[in-house]
């Protein structure tokens, strides 16, 4: 059975008892990156470490078949990313969507998500909201995208670099107007932890930004 695990996004004490279970009972792990998951199952103590397989965008195609084998021959087998649940603008989409295709089983452990934190923080209108992920580095395309979800009702999250945040939030004042309310959200859960209004030019931390 393939086990779909979220991990902690900042703060490890945020990950579940249900992880940790899950952690040290199945066979194989696949991660987005190995060294920092063999870092976290360091961390949580576990003993008896699955065995750990490379599981990122660029080799999730090729790798599939592989897994499939393993699932078909009654192998416990779970999927992280560095952090947070696993396929929101991560690796493991077309997996389950061959599980579903082969009739394999699968189920979620739910936990830590960088986007819904983000909105809890925000302050911002709940009841309908938009996820756009990473949007595209082309100035373009970026704005292309921003542009189709004017119209349309509720919250928008973003997941942005800290380098091209000063720009993303430029366009969205630029496509949306000076009355669009914004919040600058990074170090979620960690000590530094911050909600901004706007951009004050510190480039420490991965950021959200929600906004409507």
């Amino acid at each position: 059975m393939l086990y779909i695990i979220a991990t902690p996004i900042g703060n490890i004490k945020d990950i579940t008892l249900r992880a940790i279970d899950m952690f040290e009972n199945i066979d194989v792990l696949l991660c987005e990156d190995t060294r920092k998951t063999s870092l976290l199952l360091k961390k949580l103590k576990i003993i008896n470490r699955p065995k750990l397989i490379s599981f990122y965008d660029e080799v999730e195609k090729q790798k599939i078949p592989q897994v499939i084998e393993m699932l078909k021959e009654g192998l416990e087998v779970g999927l992280v990313t560095d952090a947070g649940t696993p396929l929101v603008s991560d690796p493991g989409w077309l997996l389950v969507k061959k599980c579903q295709e082969l009739g394999l089983k699968y189920t979620a452990l739910p936990g830590a998500s960088a986007a819904i934190n983000a909105l809890v923080l925000a302050g911002l209108p709940l009841g309908r909201f938009s996820y756009l992920g990473f949007l595209p580095k082309k100035d373009g395309e970026r704005k292309k995208i921003l542009k189709q979800y004017k119209d349309i009702e509720g919250s928008k999250i973003v997941y942005e670099s800290p380098l091209r945040t000063e720009k993303l939030i430029k366009e969205i004042r630029e496509i949306y107007g000076n009355k669009v309310e914004l919040r600058i959200i990074r170090e979620m859960t960690k000590k530094f932890e911050e909600i901004k209004k706007d951009w004050d030019g510190d480039i420490r931390g991965e950021v959200v930004v929600v906004f409507s």
